[in-house]
């Protein structure tokens, strides 16, 4: 009466079909020595890490996001567990540490044992609210500096 059986196998998302080509690294900047390919691909298909997507020079239709290491766009970033900023794959990959290197800071924010998550691509919400903050952000960077101006003319003889 009003019992139900759960089944104990776990659902995994759905994911769209990843491009080989997006599978591999294209623009790194040095040479990673100790890069696995094989985990790369696997982390890549299985949607824990974004697609090493082509790299744009401008927004195009206005959905990409750029990212605030290379300045490229793409369709989709990786995000930042402790602070929620973008990155692109190639960008984390060169920031991870070797073998031999120590463990990695946040590149944004400064946190310890910096690490990503990848959950496709930003709603058009989100991307609103981060475009207001920006705006809030610089706006009171004018009034600071108009402030600032006004302050040396009035001390000036």
């Amino acid at each position: 009466m009003g019992n139900v059986v759960v089944s104990s196998v776990q659902v995994r998302r759905r994911l769209p079909a990843v491009e080989e080509r997006l599978t591999r690294p294209r623009r790194l900047v040095r040479e990673l020595p100790d890069l696995d390919a094989g985990r790369l691909h696997r982390l890549i298909r299985g949607g824990d890490l974004a697609p090493c997507f082509d790299a744009a020079e401008d927004a195009g239709d206005g959905r990409a996001e750029e990212c605030p290491i290379c300045f490229y766009f793409y369709p989709s970033l990786n995000r930042s567990k402790c602070c929620g900023k973008g990155i692109c794959t190639e960008c984390f990959l060169q920031l991870m540490p070797s073998k031999t290197s120590k463990a990695v800071h946040c590149p944004f924010c400064k946190t310890k044992s910096y690490a990503i998550e990848y959950r496709g691509a930003q709603p058009t919400s989100e991307k609103k609210i981060k475009q207001q903050g920006e705006q809030k952000v610089n706006e009171s960077k004018l009034r600071i500096h108009s402030k600032s101006q006004i302050a040396g003319k009035i001390s000036l003889p």
